[in-house]
């Protein structure tokens, strides 16, 4: 009986080191798991942090979280970065951000709530036909990256040719090397004798898809 006792003591002695050092390593990976959380709720914004587009739609959806309507935190947010002083945004674009803010808000708008660029560029289009030039600046501005899915989705509207698509998205930077109307028209357009600084912030960022879309 007494050896009996003594395994039975034995085996428990044993085994609870094993246990505490079980529970130990659970609490240390626990903060790495939390720490991981913010990336991962910031993915679900389109582009990436190469678009000034995107820490715009950031900084709404941080307000609208915290009770702003979605309007005062567009018109908030859009207010705040084209002032002079601002820093969030470059002089060329915080200035055609600022040029036709009725157009900017309904641009961003449109992105917190469709969060695709493609659907975006088409429903400030159809909300400003007569200025489908401006969105499709105002639009390569803040996404670069993504200016032939602009000129595309701009010319799907049938509200611009794709010409002046694509003028326009070089004017606002885009690397006319890298865009055309081709996708969406089905023919090249000549674009040689576009000058190499015509419009606003032209020899920007190009035009490549260098990111997984959801547009």
């Amino acid at each position: 009986m007494r050896r009996l006792l003594t395994c039975v003591f034995l085996s428990c002695a044993m085994t609870a080191p094993v246990a505490i050092a079980q529970q130990a390593d659970t609490k240390i990976q626990q903060p790495v798991t939390n720490a991981a959380q913010p990336d991962a709720s910031e993915s679900i914004f389109f582009g990436d942090a190469n678009q000034p587009g995107r820490a715009i739609h950031m900084a709404i959806v941080e307000l609208v979280n915290n009770g702003v309507s979605l309007d005062d935190a567009v018109s908030q947010t859009i207010g705040d970065i084209t002032k002079e002083d601002g820093s969030s945004l470059s002089g060329t674009a915080r200035l055609i951000v600022g040029l036709n803010k009725d157009i900017s808000a309904s641009f961003m708008s449109n992105m917190v709530s469709f969060n695709k660029l493609t659907d975006t560029t088409k429903g400030a289009i159809e909300a400003f036909p007569s200025n489908a030039a401006d969105v499709v600046q105002l639009a390569v501005t803040l996404y670069p990256s993504f200016a032939q899915d602009v000129i595309d989705a701009a010319v799907i509207t049938g509200e611009i040719e794709p010409n002046d698509a694509l003028l326009a998205a070089i004017a606002a930077g885009a690397d006319p090397t890298t865009v055309s109307s081709a996708t969406a028209a089905g023919a090249n357009v000549d674009v040689a004798a576009t000058p190499a600084g015509a419009g606003v912030g032209a020899g920007g960022a190009g035009g490549g898809d260098t990111t997984a879309s959801t547009n």
